[in-house]
């Protein structure tokens, strides 16, 4: 298991790769999909249901992923492709949807363009690429060797 600087390294390395592919199709989704790799990446990583790194930069916030910390480390509800993402983003949202509904009034009317569910696209793409990046270099998606994860749990 890497530790949480060179998961880091490795979605500060990786981001601008993200923005620039996702620049050649769009401008505007690719900083999108730059943009929630970085923040999947250091807010939303798969190490949340622990007390990591990304779990102390939420700050007084961080009280909100106590309940997701019962599930257990590496267990498929947090470590799994796509569907680690959308639990941690539906688990978000569900703490967020007090301060949506209050200011509902005041936020304009969506509209459910094709835009709109390719800014959607986009985001969601950025913050599976940085789960795959964080499962990567755990070495849950493909075997690494001995002599790389020793090389990875080093600071």
């Amino acid at each position: 298991m890497a530790s949480g600087k060179n998961h880091d390294r490795a979605i500060y390395f990786a981001t601008p790769v993200i923005g620039i592919i996702g620049g050649s199709y769009s401008l505007e989704l690719g900083l999108i999909a730059a943009s929630s790799h970085l923040l999947g990446g250091l807010y939303l990583s798969p190490d949340l249901d622990l007390k990591s790194l990304p779990w102390k930069r939420w700050g007084l916030l961080k009280f909100i992923w106590l309940p997701y910390q019962r599930i257990p480390h590496r267990h498929w509800l947090s470590h799994a492709p796509v569907i680690g993402s959308i639990g941690r983003l539906l688990y978000l949202g569900l703490w967020l949807s007090p301060l949506i509904i209050a200011l509902g009034r005041y936020l304009p009317a969506l509209h459910l363009s094709n835009d709109f569910w390719l800014v959607v696209a986009a985001a969601m793409i950025g913050v599976e690429l940085s789960a795959l990046n964080h499962l990567a270099l755990d070495g849950l998606l493909i075997p690494l060797p001995k002599a790389f994860k020793a090389r990875l749990c080093g600071d």
